[in-house]
């Protein structure tokens, strides 16, 4: 058994989440231990990023390493099924202005650049290190100890214990924290492909969303000429046609006009991936001597593309609010559980916030307003904040978004517009 130095924090997860947070402790000095199962680069699905996240790059120090690299996500096309109603939504129409643009990254690329800016910064990073066994308390600190790809056995004792784990929720699976969203057990098959025709100009980077009678599929522009494309769908659903994985998504691409007319001409140049069990949270993401980050507290799932940033923004918060109780010369440390209260409050909000939007999304009468969106009162405008990553939105956006919901509920009661026609891809009698 080897130990390692004392630290202040040690991270389990080189994701998004614990690499944003092992940068900036690190960055100020404090001693930062991350602990990664894998060795990067490696595949992860979510491509696609917020424009709020370029705020954060800026900070990280990164944006010089994506320019150039990844493409430039000014805005999304929305569609229906056949492709006869459309809706494009450019991001700098956003009622509160931030960023105008996000990027789509190669997720191999981008985590791998993340991790590495956290070792520059500073931090001590073990990759090829599965976290077998973590204690935690504000009292005694946290114990990690972690098992090497050579099956060297590592043991570090740190002040305090940040959980970025993603969809293994180290600390919560074993706490027993984690639920289910019950209404959004969804599913997803996906790949890369070449040979996807593409806008020029500023719509090059455009992300395309076609919407299904019983789900959706995902055209993300990727660099290198490659394309991402997923099918989402009830998990139950998928399961039950018992179809393998590639012969799922051909099926479903073929019985989709607007999916077809992009997709015909394409090579799949990767394996058919597959995902199930998107959402969850976790009821303590706050609690005696960690906090949960990212997909380690909780997940909603991929249809506003919230994941990373999500990841990096928790990762961030957490990183401030431990900074501040771990003192300093001119205060005392305090890592109690009441310190943390606001982080927990903050992530559960921001959870809370996409996920009303993510379950009315799949309600009956969501696409029938959001791909015929008013021109008054700023309602395109507000939905167009939240979907650019405005996570606390301002009380302005807040009404407007109360105002949204309402006329859905209403669209729900008395069809006061016509339907949005939307076809099922996955029906039996397809081929």
């Amino acid at each position: 058994m080897r130990e390692l130095p004392e630290a202040d924090v040690a991270i389990i997860g080189g994701g998004p989440g614990g690499s944003t947070a092992a940068a900036l402790l690190a960055s100020i000095g404090r001693r930062v231990v991350l602990f990664e199962k894998e060795v990067f680069p490696r595949f992860h699905i979510g491509e696609s990023l917020l424009p709020f996240n370029v705020v954060l790059f800026q900070r990280l120090g990164v944006v010089d390493k994506l320019e150039g690299r990844f493409l430039q996500k000014w805005g999304a096309q929305i569609m229906s099924s056949a492709g006869e109603v459309q809706r494009y939504i450019r991001f700098e129409e956003s009622l509160v202005k931030g960023p105008p643009f996000a990027y789509h990254v190669l997720r191999s690329e981008f985590d791998h650049m993340l991790l590495r800016n956290a070792r520059e910064k500073g931090a001590q990073i073990h990759e090829g290190h599965a976290v077998i066994e973590a204690t935690h308390s504000h009292r005694h600190g946290a114990q990690v100890t972690a098992r090497g790809a050579d099956g060297e056995m590592v043991k570090c004792r740190a002040k305090f214990l940040l959980d970025a784990s993603g969809r293994d929720a180290f600390v919560a699976s074993r706490r027993k924290l984690r639920s289910m969203t019950p209404h959004l057990r969804k599913a997803a098959v996906f790949a890369h492909f070449e040979n996807v025709p593409r806008a020029t100009g500023r719509q090059a980077g455009d992300i395309i969303l076609i919407v299904l009678r019983e789900g959706w599929f995902w055209i993300i522009p990727l660099p290198d000429e490659r394309t991402s494309v997923g099918l989402v769908a009830e998990g139950s659903r998928l399961k039950e046609l018992g179809l393998p994985p590639e012969q799922l998504l051909d099926r479903a691409i073929r019985a989709c006009p607007a999916a077809w007319e992009r997709l015909k001409d394409a090579r799949r140049v990767s394996q058919v991936w597959g995902a199930s069990d998107y959402s969850y949270e976790c009821r303590e993401v706050a609690g005696d001597g960690y906090l949960l980050l990212g997909d380690a507290a909780a997940f909603i799932d991929p249809i506003f593309s919230t994941g990373v940033w999500l990841a990096m923004s928790s990762g961030e918060m957490a990183a401030d609010t431990l900074h501040r109780a771990l003192g300093d010369g001119r205060r005392k440390a305090d890592l109690s559980p009441a310190v943390f209260a606001s982080y927990e409050r903050k992530v559960h909000h921001h959870v809370a916030t996409y996920t009303r939007m993510v379950s009315r999304f799949y309600e009956p009468g969501f696409m029938d307003i959001f791909l015929r969106p008013s021109a008054r009162f700023g309602l395109k405008e507000a939905v167009i904040s939240l979907l650019a990553g405005m996570a606390d939105p301002p009380p302005l956006v807040n009404l407007r978004l109360r105002w949204f919901y309402a006329i859905v509920t209403l669209q729900q009661r008395l069809g006061f517009v016509p339907k949005v026609p939307l076809l099922g891809v996955l029906e039996e009698n397809r081929a």
